[in-house]
C-alpha cells in the first residue's frame, strides 16, 4: 500500500481556481450539462467547497469567473433536506434564505423555493420530515434496548440523529452553553455520555452536544 498526501489547495492562486471553473464549465457545456456545485466536484481540479470558502460563496466564485450561476435539477428531496441539516448545524439556528448561497450549502434557496413553491413551505416540509425521523429513531432505540446487547449501533451517529440531538440541546454546548449562532467558528460535536467503547449505544438518550473544546477536555468517547 502506497501512502500519499492529498493535494493541499489553501495556497492556490485565485486565478487558478477561476481558470479551472471556466474549463469545467466549457466541458460541461459540450456535454449539455450545467456547472453546479456537484458537477464541479466531478470534474474540477479542486472542490466546490474550496471555491465557496475562497470567494465567500459558490455563486460569488462563479461571478468572479464571469459565469452565470446555474441551478441543479432533479436533486432528491433527501439530498435537499440533508443539505438543510448541514447548514442548520453549521449556523446553530434556522437558516434564512441568504444562508443557502454560502458554504456549507450545496444548493441555493431558489431550488427549495421552486421545489416546494416557497421557502417557508420548504422549511415546513423539512420540519415534518425531521419529526418523522425522530419517531423512526425512537422505534429503533426501543429495538436496540430489547436486543439486550445482541444488536449494537454504529459508533458514528447518522446525520438525522446528529441533527435531532443538536436540536434537542438547542444547538448549544451542554457544558459551556456556547452556540455557533453566537460564537463565530464554534463547532458542535456529538458526544457519547457512556463511551461507545464501554458499551454505550449511539442512541439519543446516550448522546449530547459538546463544543470542540469541551469534548476534547472530556476524554475518550
Amino acid at each position: 500500500m502506497k501512502f500519499e498526501l492529498a493535494t493541499f489547495n489553501r495556497n492556490v492562486l485565485d486565478q487558478e481556481l477561476l481558470v479551472d471553473l471556466k474549463n469545467v464549465d466549457s466541458i460541461l457545456k459540450d456535454q449539455g450539462r450545467v456547472l453546479t456545485y456537484r458537477s464541479y466536484n466531478e470534474l474540477g481540479k479542486y472542490s466546490s467547497s474550496t471555491i465557496a470558502a475562497r470567494f465567500g460563496s459558490w455563486n460569488d466564485g462563479l461571478q468572479r469567473a464571469c459565469l452565470i450561476p446555474g441551478e441543479e435539477k432533479n436533486v432528491s428531496i433527501e439530498d435537499l433536506f440533508d443539505n438543510l441539516k448541514l447548514v442548520w448545524i453549521a449556523k446553530g439556528r434556522q437558516p434564512v434564505y441568504r444562508d443557502m448561497s454560502k458554504a456549507p450549502s450545496k444548493y441555493t434557496a431558489s431550488i427549495y423555493n421552486d421545489r416546494f413553491e416557497g421557502w417557508r413551505n420548504a422549511l415546513e416540509n423539512f420540519v415534518a420530515t425531521v419529526d418523522q425521523e425522530h419517531d423512526e429513531l425512537v422505534c429503533y432505540e426501543v429495538e436496540i434496548k430489547k436486543s439486550n446487547g445482541t444488536k449494537r449501533t454504529k459508533r458514528e451517529p447518522s446525520l438525522a440523529l446528529r441533527f435531532l440531538v443538536l436540536k434537542r440541546d438547542r444547538f448549544r454546548c451542554v457544558a459551556c452553553g456556547r452556540s455557533p449562532a453566537l460564537v463565530s467558528g464554534l463547532v458542535l460535536e456529538i458526544d457519547h455520555i457512556t463511551a461507545w467503547a464501554n458499551g454505550g449505544e449511539t442512541i439519543e438518550e446516550n448522546l449530547q452536544s459538546l463544543c470542540f473544546d469541551c469534548n476534547r477536555g472530556k476524554g475518550t468517547t
